[in-house]
């Protein structure tokens, strides 16, 4: 059980360090400051945490080898990328990532550039970022490492029961959508989700804006309204303020 804790501790880390990562990617891409990543609500996405603990314990032995390390990390990380792209959209029917417009991509769900990125960043992880990260949590008393794993796990679990319903609820709500002017009907549903979930639901959109790339003409709906309503009630907001 230390073990699992430990192990889990790291993974915690690295899905941090690769959040703040792909904030900075993202916003460098955007040239504007994206602050939301993942549909998770802390800061931290799990697939690079994943990731991470992959390359340190299966990948060790090719410490010597930069280029098989560099080469190893590419197919792992790609195949990773390549499997999570695929999972979440046969659950939620979304697509969350398209490198479709990127050269050298595969069904737009990985890319040539991405793995070369992986690449190198595998290398900075097994030869500088890890064993720096080691010698800090060898610092750190036994006891006080397993309560901190302890308590980041079960924030962890929480954040994941959490952004699942919210998930799932947006996917049965459309689903349940038959008519085929849905309009009034999906307004309701945006409501609801503003009013019971409005940081959390808004986070949630806000992080993957290219959800409109989807195959489910219900949510393209669904976003559209969503957009006129945010837009609606800032315009409220605004006209507040001036009086």
């Amino acid at each position: 059980m230390e073990n699992i804790l430990l192990v889990f501790f790291f993974f915690i880390i690295y899905s941090f360090i690769g959040y703040i990562t792909e904030i900075i990617f993202c916003s460098i891409n955007s040239k504007k400051i994206i602050y939301n990543r993942g549909f998770l609500i802390g800061p931290y996405l799990p697939i690079y945490g994943t990731g991470a603990l992959i390359i340190i314990y299966t990948l060790q032995k090719y410490n010597t080898d930069l280029l098989a390390l560099f080469v190893m990390s590419m197919v792992y990380c790609t195949v990773l990328e390549y499997l999570t792209s695929l999972i979440l959209e046969k659950i939620f029917h979304l697509r969350w990532w398209d490198y479709s417009e990127k050269k050298f991509n595969i069904n737009g769900r990985v890319c040539l550039k991405n793995g070369v990125l992986f690449g190198f960043g595998s290398l900075l992880i097994v030869k500088v970022i890890h064993p720096a990260i080691e010698s800090f949590v060898h610092f750190i008393p036994h006891f006080l490492l397993l309560i901190i794993s302890s308590i980041l796990l079960f924030i962890f679990l929480t954040d994941i029961v959490i952004s699942l319903r919210i998930m799932f609820g947006l996917k049965t709500n459309l689903k349940k959508i038959t008519s085929k002017d849905a309009t009034e009907q999906i307004k309701r549903e945006v409501l609801y989700y503003l009013k019971n979930y409005n940081v959390l639901t808004t986070r949630l959109l806000k992080s993957f804006p290219d959800l409109d790339k989807i195959n489910d003409h219900r949510l393209d709906k669904f976003l559209e309204t969503f957009k006129k309503v945010k837009n609606e009630l800032n315009k409220i907001k605004l006209k507040r303020r001036q009086k």
